[in-house]
């Protein structure tokens, strides 16, 4: 399914709502970028589906007090430097939450880049972390300008904050 169809057919943003992935335990990273994850713990086609650690995330972040502004935003502060990858934020005052998603049909490297003023960030104070979450991603941690590699189907979950905090 295309970027269009996840917005416009699964999502639910254009009308208000949010949705959920029930398929097959849809794509956890891809999900992300539109601010859906699997329900509760099931088993949905012979996938276990648990997003809980995606949840703790979203908690320790406090993502329910974020402003969300997705990639068909035009003014969303945060592009990729690639065509097959999209990036959406969770914005809050000192932190951002970037979900990142891959439509690319091979690895790939990708960069950012950052509207610094929307974001409230000095660029030479900034760091990407990618927090631990179980079969999602490791941590990892990147410089703004760093070239990022992505996976087909996959994506990151990363923090873009001040140094330090």
């Amino acid at each position: 399914m295309s970027p269009a169809n996840w917005l416009v057919e699964a999502s639910g943003i254009p009308f208000g709502l949010m949705g959920d992935m029930l398929q097959g335990g849809g794509n956890p990273w891809r999900g992300m970028v539109y601010g859906m994850t699997v329900r509760y713990p099931w088993n949905t086609e012979g996938v276990s589906c648990d997003p809980r650690d995606i949840w703790k995330i979203w908690d320790e972040f406090g993502i329910e007090s974020a402003r969300m502004i997705g990639y068909w935003e035009k003014k969303c502060p945060v592009k990729t430097s690639h065509p097959g990858i999209y990036a959406t934020i969770y914005q809050k005052e000192s932190k951002t939450l970037i979900a990142v998603a891959s439509w690319a049909e091979q690895p790939i490297k990708f960069s950012f880049q950052f509207d610094w003023k929307a974001l409230g960030i000095d660029p030479e104070k900034a760091i990407l972390i990618a927090p631990e979450i179980k079969n999602f991603q490791h941590y990892t941690i990147f410089k703004p300008g760093d070239s990022i590699p992505v996976e087909p189907k996959k994506g990151w979950l990363l923090y873009i904050q001040r140094k330090n905090q």
